[in-house]
């Protein structure tokens, strides 16, 4: 079992609910979920099967178990799923739609699950692709078709299935902006995150983005962070130098310092303005200061 494939949930299995034909008449082209207006299409030559409730996030860990505290961390809002079955009532595609609070937590969710080695696809924001499943992005959505099928008929089908939930799906296509920050030279492609909490194991780090760099043998990370305003930024450095070395830096200014965290080594930080942003595992202090510096110029 690949990487990918060991995330499809417990439940994908077949079932024997009723096919929910006063929807597919009143609806078409589109069929509406209960509890919200997530809508699903039709696909010609299958039945729409809507035969699971809607999860929210008291009730999430009954579908994906111990897998939930990762989606609720993220802000998690709602999850739907419908079933496209054909011929003897066998589950052919399974499609699940996780909502979540903001497009940026439904970008963090998705970077969690992906790894910069899967096949890549456009569609939303972004999305990645094997022959049994699809996974993509877009807005505050995050969506998983998964299919127990084989052969061409089924990855055609996936694919056109697929295409017809981002059309009908609202929402952005855009990654958060914050990443153009990032120097794209020596990164790793499709490696950056948003951590939503617990940053460097600090229960007050949060929201911050990060991505990995490799130069030669060496591979280090970058990570930003914002506040609203200059003085809650200045307020989350005096904590994590409280937190990693014991000790707030007296006087407190803008510019950049190495702190010896206790549990993660060196972290080189700059702060500026709203910006705190700094790096991990990287000795080269010449390639730091190039990159903050190339940071810098962007804000």
């Amino acid at each position: 079992m690949n990487s990918i494939t060991a995330m499809i949930p417990k439940h994908f299995s077949s079932s024997g609910a009723a096919v929910c034909l006063f929807l597919l008449l009143v609806f078409s082209p589109a069929i509406l979920a209960a509890q919200d207006s997530i809508r699903f299409p039709e696909m010609k030559g299958y039945n729409l099967h809507f035969d699971y409730p809607v999860y929210f996030p008291d009730n999430l860990w009954d579908y994906i178990d111990g897998a939930a505290d990762n989606y609720l961390n993220y802000h998690f809002v709602n999850l739907h799923i419908a079933e496209y079955y054909k011929g003897n009532n066998k589950v052919f595609f399974k499609v699940e739609i996780y909502r979540h609070e903001s497009p940026l937590y439904a970008f963090g969710i998705y970077s969690s699950e992906r790894s910069p080695d899967y096949h890549f696809i456009n569609l939303g924001v972004q999305g990645f692709q094997e022959e049994s499943l699809i996974y993509f992005l877009k807005g505050p959505y995050y969506v998983k078709i998964l299919t127990q099928q084989e052969g061409r008929r089924a990855g055609r089908d996936i694919e056109v299935l697929a295409h017809k939930l981002e059309t009908m799906l609202a929402g952005t296509t855009r990654f958060p902006p914050e990443l153009a920050l990032f120097p794209e030279k020596n990164k790793i492609a499709n490696s950056e995150r948003f951590i939503a909490s617990a940053f460097l194991g600090h229960e007050f780090f949060d929201s911050v983005f990060t991505t990995q760099y490799q130069t030669g043998d060496v591979s280090f990370s970058m990570f930003l962070t914002h506040r609203a305003t200059v003085e809650n930024t200045k307020k989350l450095l005096e904590t994590f130098c409280k937190n990693a070395t014991g000790q707030i830096p007296q006087p407190l200014k803008e510019g950049d310092r190495v702190i010896k965290d206790g549990y993660n080594g060196d972290i080189y930080l700059i702060w500026q303005g709203n910006i705190i942003f700094g790096f991990r595992n990287l000795k080269d202090q010449v390639l730091m200061r190039q990159m903050a510096e190339e940071v810098l110029s962007k804000l």
